[in-house]
């Protein structure tokens, strides 16, 4: 079982998901922290009140003249949750709501925490219920919990907008990375970026202006050695072809040959090289034609011409590149293909000019598009110039090989109005 790919991660979204994650436990170990606190705070105030009560009842009782009246008092509304009990020194304690008790200070028992405090012919003990103790402490972390909540949403929205400006350079520097196209060489900019991205920039800079150095040797060298071939190559054919030598004249077709493959290489670096890339107009019409009859004198099978009644059909491309475009498509389609080859000429929506080339495959090219017929020439050239020359021109170029038969369309995009 293959292992499954790799997906892509995002650095500012796993970085903002461990920082909120580190947030959140120190939030949460703060908030258990304060409320521990505020528990023992809200316990020690509530003592302190009981502690109150207590004196000022003793305090009352010895300044009142008379004997001790025995009762219970609700402290607060008389619920049963705070209550002050008064007893006689010589009376029976009660052992409801709490336990008896022979001891002062305070106490924990099941349900309640009370204070005992002896008097002059007296004991009085203050009574809290544990249940409203813990809902007032409740109460009060519950507010103190309400009043962090709006702060932890501004840090959440604080450390998103802080993330997003200090991921911008980078986020700036992958969009003109990933925006480029494949032959765009000009050097990334490197002014405003952080520290952490300049050596990044600066390295990639250098790797295409080396790119670069070598793509332009690279297309020097093949436009010096074809141009310096092709004067030699046309005195060497014109000696030959006056020649009555049989097997001289046999080197001619190969010759021939040579002479076609010096002018591809110099039609590939002048694509690569993006000389003579104008915006037109050209005339698909009267160029179709003049290549018919130029390559359909010596084709290997013959090419039929649907222009679809239009005497003419300007399109936004170079004539000579478009020549050299349409030239090694039909070179391509005589030389690979192993029948009739059918041109067919339409409009498309919005103006746009559409060109159709099919002929029946060789075998083995539905396959292998630069596949070779037995006997072919060819050396792959063709389509490589094509490629160049329609990204260039910015023509839409769709292949299709199915049912033994090979077929190219071209979209042309309409010519501006003046």
């Amino acid at each position: 079982m293959s292992a499954p790919a790799n997906r892509p991660w995002s650095i500012r979204r796993r970085l903002t998901r461990r920082v909120l994650l580190l947030v959140g436990v120190i939030w949460l170990v703060t908030a258990a922290l304060a409320v521990a606190f505020l528990d023992y705070e809200i316990g020690e105030m509530l003592d302190e009140e009981m502690e109150v009560v207590a004196q000022t009842t003793v305090l009352f009782l010895d300044a009142t003249p008379g004997g001790v009246v025995p009762r219970n008092i609700g402290i607060n509304s008389n619920n049963g949750e705070r209550i002050l009990r008064i007893l006689r020194s010589s009376d029976p304690v009660p052992d409801q709501p709490w336990p008896v008790l022979t001891e002062d200070g305070f106490h924990r028992v099941p349900g309640w925490r009370v204070l005992r405090l002896s008097a002059e012919h007296a004991v009085i003990e203050v009574g809290h219920s544990t249940t409203w103790r813990r809902e007032e402490m409740l109460e009060a972390g519950t507010a103190f919990l309400l009043l962090i909540l709006p702060m932890i949403l501004l840090l959440i929205l604080g450390l998103r907008y802080s993330l997003s400006q200090g991921f911008a350079p980078l986020e700036a520097l992958t969009r003109a990375i990933s925006g480029r196209a494949p032959g765009d060489l000009s050097p990334l900019p490197e002014h405003g970026l952080p520290r952490e991205l300049a050596p990044l920039a600066q390295g990639l800079n250098q790797y295409t202006t080396r790119i670069g150095e070598l793509r332009h040797a690279e297309r020097q060298f093949v436009a010096n050695a074809s141009h310096e071939l092709r004067t030699p190559v046309a005195a060497i054919r014109a000696r030959l072809d006056l020649s009555q030598d049989p097997e001289a004249r046999a080197t001619l077709p190969l010759l021939d040959s040579l002479t076609r493959r010096v002018e591809r290489l110099l039609q590939l670096s002048r694509s690569e090289a993006g000389i003579g890339l104008g915006r037109g107009p050209g005339d698909l019409v009267q160029i179709l034609r003049l290549l018919l009859r130029e390559v359909g004198e010596h084709a290997a099978h013959p090419i039929l011409f649907d222009d679809g009644d239009f005497d003419e059909m300007p399109v936004a491309a170079d004539p000579d590149a478009l020549a050299i475009l349409l030239r090694n498509l039909l070179e391509n389609a005589v030389g690979h293909g192993s029948g009739l080859v059918r041109l067919r000429l339409s409009r498309e929506g919005e103006g746009a000019a559409r060109l159709v080339i099919s002929n029946p495959a060789a075998e083995g090219f539905r396959d292998q598009p630069f596949a070779r017929r037995p006997g072919s020439q060819g050396v792959g050239l063709g389509l490589s110039i094509v490629e160049q020359l329609a990204r260039a021109m910015e023509v839409g170029v769709t292949k299709s090989f199915a049912d033994g038969k090979a077929e190219i369309t071209l979209i042309f995009a309409r010519l501006p109005q003046a």
